[in-house]
């Protein structure tokens, strides 16, 4: 009998782990998308690491808004499959890099994009 009961609690045990493990929820978002961190977590997390002044800061939140504005309208507007999807997306990217560039300046956007890069290879590595 001892046997059975054991028997029973492992296979529970192996079939509550297994049932976990399958439990993976996507994050939330559009379509399977990641969902956008606001502007204002963005611009605080560059000030952070980069240690910008709260005026540089406050430039930078007022850039990252107005951005994601433009390029929620972009997504809706245009389609993902169309062929010149990653070149208009390309330009909406470079102005807003341009626009950074002039509020903290080449070397510390430079070093921002070293640092967003180590954390994108980090991601992909775990």
């Amino acid at each position: 009998m001892k046997k059975y009961v054991r028997l029973v609690l492992a296979s529970m045990f192996i079939l509550s782990m297994s049932a976990m493990a399958q439990q993976q929820v996507p994050p939330p978002g559009q379509n399977g998308m990641r969902q956008q961190i606001p502007a204002k977590v963005r611009a605080e997390n560059m000030a952070k690491d980069l240690a910008l002044t709260d005026a540089e800061k406050a430039k930078v939140q007022e850039v990252y808004e107005k951005n994601d504005v433009i390029f929620t309208k972009f997504r809706s507007e245009v389609s993902r499959d169309s062929p010149d999807f990653r070149e208009k997306f390309k330009a909406l990217r470079d102005a807003q890099d341009a626009e950074l560039i002039s509020i903290i300046g080449k070397e510390k956007f430079e070093t921002w994009q070293k640092l967003q890069a180590e954390r994108r290879q980090k991601m992909n590595h775990n």
